[in-house]
């Protein structure tokens, strides 16, 4: 388990985000943490959607976001967390085709690493 800084966390409903080191929080957080990494292509569109439906298309806290190389999204919450990426890093298309859903439930302060 690795934390990454800086990253950019959301905050809705029943997510909660931290920006302290967690050996300055002085409770036990109820929240996990999936930190998307993207290593690999120049920019790359990542979909995150939240809340505890059986399909992650049935959702419907979602959001999308270019990560660069290099960056990390950090997704902070209590509900499971579904996500995928574009099906062609820098392509030319004027619609994005996506990747099949991939999806965790994140344990109370357990922070879990993921590649694009």
């Amino acid at each position: 388990m690795m934390i990454r800084w800086p990253s950019i966390a959301l905050a809705l409903g029943l997510v909660a985000a931290f920006c302290l080191p967690a050996g300055a929080r002085t409770t036990r957080s109820l929240a996990g943490q999936l930190n998307l990494h993207n290593d690999q292509w120049d920019a790359v569109q990542v979909e995150v959607r939240i809340g505890a439906a059986g399909s992650c298309d049935l959702n419907t806290a979602a959001w999308v976001r270019t990560l660069h190389k290099g960056q990390t999204w950090a997704v902070v919450a209590t509900v499971p967390v579904c996500w995928r990426r574009e099906a062609t890093p820098g392509g030319a298309t004027l619609t994005t085709a996506w990747t099949a859903w991939q999806q965790t439930t994140l344990a109370p302060s357990v922070v879990v690493d993921a590649e694009l």
